[in-house]
C-alpha cells in the first residue's frame, strides 16, 4: 500500500516537473543561464537517483541518496525564495552563485574525466625487466605455440 502510495506521489512530481519545464520553455524563461543550469543539474540529479535505482541500493537511507536529496533540496533554494518573496536579498545570489560554481566545476570534472579516459587508453603497458620475465609453454592458448614471456614476482629458481 505504501508503496502505491509513493508511486502515485513520485508520479505527480514528475508531471508536475515537466509541466513547470514545458511552461519555462514555452515563455522563454530558459535563456537565463541561472534557471538553464539549475535545470541541467536536476536532470543530473534525476539521473543519479537512477543509477541507484539500477543498483537497487536504498533511495532514501543510503549515504548516496541522502546527498542527492540535499542536493535537490538545495536546488529548489532560489525557486522558494522568489515563490515566497524573501526580503533577504543576499539569499537569492547566493544560490545563484552556488548553482554557476557547481555547473563550472561539474564541467570541468567531466573535462578531466574524459582527459583521463583518454589518457588511459592511450597508455601502453610498460616494459618489465627482463629479470622479471620467465619463458614459460603455452600449451592453455591453441591460439599460441611455443613459449612466451610471463611476469614472475621472483625471478626463477637456479638449478
Amino acid at each position: 500500500m505504501f508503496r502505491k502510495a509513493l508511486a502515485i506521489v513520485g508520479l505527480f512530481l514528475v508531471v508536475f516537473h515537466g509541466w513547470l519545464f514545458a511552461g519555462q520553455v514555452w515563455e522563454g524563461q530558459l535563456a537565463d543561464f541561472a534557471l538553464a543550469s539549475r535545470w541541467l543539474i536536476a536532470a543530473g540529479l534525476a539521473f543519479g537517483l537512477w543509477a541507484l535505482r539500477r543498483q537497487q541500493a536504498p533511495l532514501f537511507r543510503s549515504r548516496r541518496a541522502v546527498a542527492l536529496w540535499l542536493l535537490a533540496a538545495l536546488l529548489h533554494g532560489p525557486a522558494l525564495a522568489d515563490r515566497f518573496d524573501v526580503n533577504a536579498p543576499a539569499l537569492p545570489e547566493a544560490a545563484a552563485v552556488l548553482v554557476q560554481a557547481s555547473t563550472g566545476a561539474a564541467v570541468l570534472a567531466g573535462l578531466l574525466i574524459l582527459l583521463a579516459l583518454a589518457l588511459r587508453a592511450t597508455r601502453r603497458t610498460p616494459r618489465l625487466p627482463a629479470h622479471l620475465l620467465v619463458r614459460m609453454p603455452v600449451a592453455a592458448d591453441p591460439h599460441r605455440s611455443g613459449w612466451t614471456a610471463v611476469f614472475a614476482p621472483r625471478p626463477p629458481p637456479l638449478r
